[in-house]
């Protein structure tokens, strides 16, 4: 395989065009979309992506696949309340954080199971038969 700077590039523009778009489809927003860490790790058979989310209901968070991304979205949900709070400071923050996570490889996608616990969200994508690694032995 041959480095192509310009397949690269090409490459960049096309994930610059659909964050892009994403922006506008979502449009303008009171809210502000933030983002949060995640590991990806190549197993050998299977992608795992290991998402830090405290202080979510598993219910609010959505996870899907979409032209070659997974995407992870949740969404906490500022509590009313009927009284008035007197607050010296507030730090918690309610809104949405949104992450898109370019697959290197083709997966599975009927087979991708998800898990939250404590805050941590871990999803395993099972790569395809053509996407596993094949030794070749030399003779």
């Amino acid at each position: 395989m041959i480095f192509d700077p310009f397949e690269e590039i090409k490459r960049m523009q096309e994930r610059l065009n659909r964050l892009f778009e994403e922006f506008e489809r979502i449009g303008p927003r009171t809210i502000a979309v933030e983002t949060f860490p995640v590991d990806v790790i190549d197993e050998g058979d299977n992608l795992k992506i290991i998402a830090d989310l405290p202080g979510f209901n598993k219910e609010d968070i959505e996870i899907w696949v979409e032209d070659g991304d997974l995407v992870i979205k949740a969404v906490r949900k500022e509590e009313k309340e009927e009284k008035t709070e007197n607050y010296i400071r507030r730090e918690r923050r309610f809104g949405e954080v949104y992450r898109k996570i370019a697959i290197p490889v083709e997966v599975d996608v009927d087979k991708i199971k998800a898990t939250y616990n404590n805050g941590v969200l871990e999803i395993v994508l099972p790569k395809t038969e053509k996407a596993k690694k094949k030794v070749i032995k030399i003779e």
